[in-house]
């Protein structure tokens, strides 16, 4: 483990001490909010996103989403800006250690995010950074992953090796928290 490593788990350790968890209110209320979708770093995982795409939208909707890239990655070949709002940090919105700078993060934070979904499933320091930056927001992801405080609403999947049904089961659970989900919503 490098000195950059260590700086930046010190670095989320504070910043996560900072975070207190705050209860769910159910029903989700979805429409008209705004979505951040922290997206992968690995070019297979931003393909399946993007197949997983239409049913975030049809939850949230189209015009309230928007996706962000890992610094220095490409996504506007992948994600044509069909309605989303694509931010694209460049490698000067990282510090020496790999975090996203405190410009970078005052600069997000004024989008008020009400639900941040973090579809990464490997370590990402940069993304659970941004978690932390919006503590009043919903943020939810898979189970193992990162855990209390960084994610308020872990979801477990039975799926463990195809991604595509691990996102699609995330989904689904959103769905029926909202109610927007008729056979999901029969379990409460």
């Amino acid at each position: 483990m490098g000195i950059r490593s260590i700086a930046a788990k010190i670095a989320l350790s504070r910043a996560s001490s900072k975070i207190t968890s705050r209860q769910l209110s159910l029903p989700l209320s979805l429409k008209g909010k705004k979505l951040l979708v922290l997206l992968p770093s690995t070019q297979r995982d931003l393909t399946i996103v993007k197949q997983v795409l239409p049913e975030i939208t049809s939850l949230f909707g189209d015009r309230d989403v928007h996706l962000m890239a890992c610094p220095g990655s490409n996504i506007q070949s992948i994600f044509p800006s069909k309605g989303f709002q694509i931010i694209s940090p460049s490698k000067s919105n990282m510090n020496w250690c790999n975090l996203p700078t405190g410009s970078f993060l005052e600069k997000i934070k004024k989008n008020n995010f009400d639900y941040i979904f973090d579809t990464n499933l490997e370590e990402n320091i940069f993304a659970a950074r941004i978690l932390l930056n919006f503590p009043d927001a919903v943020r939810f992801g898979c189970r193992g992953h990162l855990g209390l405080p960084f994610i308020n609403l872990e979801i477990k999947t039975k799926y463990l090796r195809d991604r595509r049904l691990i996102y699609r089961s995330i989904l689904e659970v959103i769905a029926a928290l909202s109610g927007n989900n008729p056979e999901l919503s029969k379990l409460n």
